[in-house]
C-alpha cells in the first residue's frame, strides 16, 4: 500500500496519473475506432454511437451524484464542528455557573479544551499535531470528569446533574466531528469512479476514431476537466486528505467570544 499511501500525500501525482491514464484510453479508443470504420466503411454505426452515449450519460450522473454527496458530507463536517462549538460554550457557561471548588478549575480545562479543538480541525493533513491532539483532548476529557465527578460526590444538586449532561453531550460532539474529520471516500467507490472514467474516455476515443472527427485539444481539455471533477470529489468528500479544508470559523468566533487568544496552527 505504499503506493496508495503516496497518492493520498500528493494529490498532484494523482491528478497527473489519472490524466494520463484517460489520455492513453483515449488514444486507444482511436485507434480502436479507426480500425473499425475500415472494417465497416463509411457507413454509420448506430449501435456504437448508442453504446457511448449511454456511457457518458451513466459516468455524468455518477460524477453529479458523488460531487452531491461529497458537498453533503462537506456541510455534515461544517455542522458537526458547529455541534461541538455550542456544546462545549454550553459546558462551559454550566460550569461558571454552578459554582463551587472545581467550577474554576472545570472552566479552565474547558477553555483549553476548545483551543485543542481549534488546533485539531485546522491541523494539515498527515500532521502530527492531529495526533497529538487528540490524545491531549482524550487526557483533557478525563480530567474534566474526574473533576465533575468530585462535585457530584460532594454535591449532587439538579444543576450539577444538568452541568454532567452538558459535558457528555460536548464530548459526544467531539467524537462525532472526530469520526467526520477521519472519514475517507471508500476506495471501492474511488476505483469505481477511475474504472468509469477510464472507460469513457476510451469511449469518447473511440467515436472520434469512428467517424474520423479530428480534435485532440479539445478532448484534451475535456480530460482535463474531467480529472479536476474526479480529484475535487475525493478531496472534499474526505475530513482531510489533500488542499479542501473545513470551515473552522465557529471556533475562532467562540475563542474571541470567551477572550481565548487563538493558538497557533502547527504545520
Amino acid at each position: 500500500m505504499p503506493f496508495l499511501l503516496l497518492l493520498e500525500q500528493n494529490p498532484l501525482l494523482f491528478f497527473s496519473i489519472l490524466l494520463f491514464g484517460l489520455i492513453i484510453f483515449f488514444e486507444l479508443g482511436v485507434r480502436i475506432g479507426r480500425n473499425r470504420r475500415k472494417e465497416i466503411g463509411e457507413g454509420s454505426d448506430e449501435g456504437a454511437t448508442l453504446v457511448v452515449g449511454s456511457v457518458l450519460g451513466l459516468l455524468a450522473f455518477v460524477l453529479a451524484l458523488n460531487l452531491s454527496n461529497a458537498s453533503s458530507r462537506q456541510e455534515n463536517r461544517m455542522h458537526s464542528g458547529l455541534d461541538e462549538v455550542n456544546a462545549i460554550g454550553t459546558a462551559l457557561m454550566q460550569a461558571q455557573a454552578v459554582g463551587g471548588d472545581e467550577s474554576g478549575p472545570i472552566v479552565a480545562h474547558l477553555k483549553k479544551y476548545l483551543e485543542l479543538r481549534y488546533r485539531y480541525i485546522r491541523a494539515e493533513p498527515h500532521s502530527p499535531e492531529i495526533a497529538i491532539t487528540t490524545d491531549e483532548s482524550n487526557q483533557l476529557q478525563n480530567e474534566i470528569w474526574a473533576l465533575l465527578e468530585k462535585r457530584v460526590s460532594e454535591n449532587p444538586t439538579p444543576a450539577v446533574t444538568s452541568l454532567m449532561n452538558a459535558l457528555n453531550n460536548a464530548f459526544d460532539a467531539t467524537t462525532a466531528l472526530r469520526l467526520m474529520m477521519e472519514y475517507r471516500i471508500p476506495m471501492q467507490l474511488i476505483w469505481l469512479l477511475l474504472l468509469m472514467s477510464l472507460l469513457g474516455s476510451g469511449t469518447v476515443g473511440y467515436q472520434f476514431g469512428l467517424t474520423g472527427r479530428k480534435g485532440r485539444l479539445p478532448a484534451i481539455m475535456l480530460t482535463v476537466l474531467w480529472c479536476t471533477v474526479v480529484t475535487a470529489i475525493i478531496d472534499i468528500g474526505s475530513g482531510r486528505i489533500w488542499t479542501f479544508r473545513t470551515d473552522a470559523r465557529v471556533y475562532e468566533w467562540a475563542l474571541d467570544g470567551y477572550g481565548i487568544p487563538r493558538p497557533p496552527v502547527a504545520e
